[in-house]
């Protein structure tokens, strides 16, 4: 793409903000290094809109230093849309998504093990803590699953399409649970199944066109089903980003060359 769309950040947008980190990285005494990697590596001759920027660090501390970085970021730009983390033997990654749908991919490590980092338990007593990390994580997999789609990754886009049909079915159950007073249902026929026939009716998400008409539909569901929680108002209009994004990629899609 040799232009920018509305709804998206600008081109270059990578280099642009990359003194600010460097900046936020001076002022931390436990980061020996950061350094770009990843596609986003050749700043100088750019890179695309939807590119992601990824950042290395280099700390004695990888999770503390992550997640100060992270909140740092937050602070000076803005929360994050949506966010993932990983821990591996020898790293700890952020990935922040911002409201503009800049994308940051923050590894921080040397060459040491580092605790795992507690997933959410879907038998915690606080649904509605428990549906925010849905949320988040469906917001997360459906900014990557458009993009995907906008580069033509099929395979990918598809997969993780699918995967929010998969995230509102889990937030079905959690608050069929909490309805139910249990988490151990010996047999069907409520309510709650029909949750599933809903999310049936979704596009298939096997082409361009299909993924980002799918993840319409599955925002849609969930919004459905967040009105059914005690912290739908938390949710309201914050997806207007993903819509954002979702309304330039069906725009690129019907500009792209034999469309």
């Amino acid at each position: 793409m040799n232009s920018n769309m509305p709804g998206l950040p600008p081109r270059g947008w990578q280099a642009q903000i990359l003194p600010k980190l460097s900046q936020i990285a001076a002022g931390d005494e436990r980061i020996r290094e950061l350094r770009v990697h990843g596609s986003a590596n050749d700043l100088v001759s750019g890179t695309d809109v939807w590119s992601d920027l990824d950042l290395l660090l280099v700390s004695e501390a990888p999770i503390l230093v992550a997640e100060d970085f992270a909140r740092h970021i937050e602070d000076f730009f803005a929360p994050s849309f949506a966010s993932q983390r990983s821990c591996a033997a020898n790293k700890y990654v952020v990935r922040l998504v911002l409201p503009d749908l800049r994308r940051l991919d923050i590894t921080v490590m040397p060459s040491i093990g580092c605790e795992v980092v507690p997933q959410f338990d879907a038998a915690a007593e606080d649904v509605e803590d428990t549906v925010t990390e849905l949320v988040n994580s469906f917001r997360f997999d459906a900014v990557l699953a458009a993009v995907k789609a906008a580069r033509g990754d099929m395979l990918i886009g598809a997969h993780l399409a699918l995967q929010l049909a998969r995230h509102a079915l889990v937030v079905a159950m959690l608050i069929r649970d909490r309805e139910a007073g249990t988490n151990h249902h010996r047999l069907g026929g409520t309510r709650w199944d029909a949750w599933a026939v809903r999310l049936a009716s979704a596009p298939s998400p096997y082409t361009r066109e299909g993924i980002t008409a799918a993840i319409r539909e599955y925002i849609d569901a969930l919004d459905e089903l967040l009105l059914l929680t005690h912290r739908a108002h938390d949710f309201g209009s914050t997806n207007q980003p993903l819509l954002n994004l979702l309304a330039a990629i069906d725009a690129h899609n019907a500009d792209a060359p034999g469309r």
